[in-house]
């Protein structure tokens, strides 16, 4: 029987495959991961539409995530809903019934999609992720460390200096893809459940994409992971970007702790920086084998306190992250672009089944690390447990 804790449990585990298999370079079983993902996505919301049949209140509906669409976004989901069905009944390519109409998402459902990626995956809420769907290029500012004013004559050297610490990006070149089956029966729920489905499968196929070229991205075709290095003098070996060393971690007492954030405290060219937003990403499997048992605490009056770090630290949770490793570093200083610039398409590569036709989902993205020290590889696979140490201090002071 489903329900939602063992669909949200299943959810995530077919997302550790998709994962695994995008570091793996599996084509094929990154698309059959996906098949599986809308599969349960689509079962769900069949249910959940079953469960609300007849409920007109806009707020109970909004908590199961069917939001009241604009007067641009039921069209837009009006027309695809008929070419859909013409499609099926005529056998023809369903794009042509959009002819004279605008075939990519209204603005508002790329906006909508990128607030459902960041409330549903923290890491990409947690990183400067900005939507650029408008866009063809973005500055960054790669060198954040305090440079004083200088006075003296305006020379082609000091505008040098002041722009050295800033780098563009060319937006568009990277596309993340894949197929997205819309059956019968979601187009029968109509156009608010249309858009439920479709900006679900949107948000979860994109995100999972995104979080792993977030945390590991080679930068060959794709954008540079937390795990790269960019630094100045890095060796570029057919457009891919090494990974760091990892840092073993033994415990995370204040000591070792803070010595590990100490090298987040300069930019790559030497310079102090106030740290902050300080994030810590590890597999779901290890939070709870290593990272929670290292990070709680029992007190007095509160008893056990969970995800407790020598400094504020959010810890992230994702699939994206090998077991036996973590990402520690500064969250904000990761830029990643995301657009959504041709909507849907529909392709005729893939085998139909009975009641169910295939689109093609496509999202554009770029990113990397702002500085090549913003960012710690760790090793966490010998990390101890925390343990509470009691020192009788009537010895040491001779009383």
């Amino acid at each position: 029987m489903n329900n939602h804790d063992t669909l949200n449990q299943s959810q995530l585990e077919i997302a550790q495959r998709i994962s695994n298999a995008a570091r793996n370079g599996d084509t094929e079983a990154f698309e059959n991961g996906l098949h599986d993902l809308f599969a349960n996505i689509h079962d769900e919301i069949m249910d959940s539409a079953r469960s609300l049949q007849g409920v007109t209140d806009a707020a109970v509906l909004a908590q199961r995530g069917i939001r009241q669409l604009t007067s641009e976004e039921t069209r837009f989901y009006n027309n695809l809903i008929t070419a859909f069905r013409d499609a099926a009944k005529n056998g023809t390519n369903p794009l042509m019934a959009l002819t004279g109409t605008d075939k990519t998402f209204p603005e508002t459902v790329v906006t909508a999609i990128m607030e459902d990626m960041k409330r549903n995956h923290p890491l990409l809420d947690a990183i400067d992720t900005v939507n650029t769907t408008a866009l063809t290029r973005w500055v960054i500012n790669v060198d954040e460390g305090k440079t004083a004013a200088k006075w003296g004559a305006i020379t082609e050297a000091v505008t040098e200096e002041i722009t050295s610490g800033f780098a563009e990006i060319n937006l568009g070149q990277y596309k993340l893809s894949a197929f997205m089956p819309i059956s019968n029966g979601i187009l029968d729920l109509g156009p608010n459940w249309l858009d439920n489905y479709i900006r679900t499968c949107l948000s979860e196929a994109l995100a999972l994409g995104y979080e792993t070229a977030v945390v590991t991205g080679t930068g060959k075709d794709q954008p540079i992971g937390m795990d790269r290095s960019v630094a100045d003098d890095v060796e570029v070996q057919g457009g891919v970007y090494p990974q760091k060393d990892k840092v073993a971690v033994a415990d995370l007492t204040p000591a070792n702790y803070g010595a590990l954030i100490q090298d987040l405290a300069k930019t790559q060219k030497g310079k102090p920086r106030v740290v902050g937003d300080l994030i810590l990403v590890v597999s779901p499997f290890d939070y709870w084998k290593i990272i929670m048992p290292a990070t709680t605490i029992l007190t007095p009056n509160a008893g056990y306190v969970n995800n407790v770090l020598p400094y504020p630290t959010r810890i992230i949770q994702s699939v994206a992250i090998p077991q036996g490793e973590a990402i520690l570093g500064i969250g904000k200083r990761y830029w990643l672009g995301v657009a959504a610039r041709r909507g849907i398409q529909f392709s005729d590569e893939y085998k139909f089944l009975e009641e169910t036709r295939y689109y093609k989902i496509v999202g554009y993205g770029d990113g990397r690390p702002k500085d090549n020290n913003s960012f710690l590889r760790l090793d966490i696979s010998k990390l101890a447990p925390t343990y509470l140490t009691v020192k009788n201090i009537s010895e040491t002071s001779g009383e």
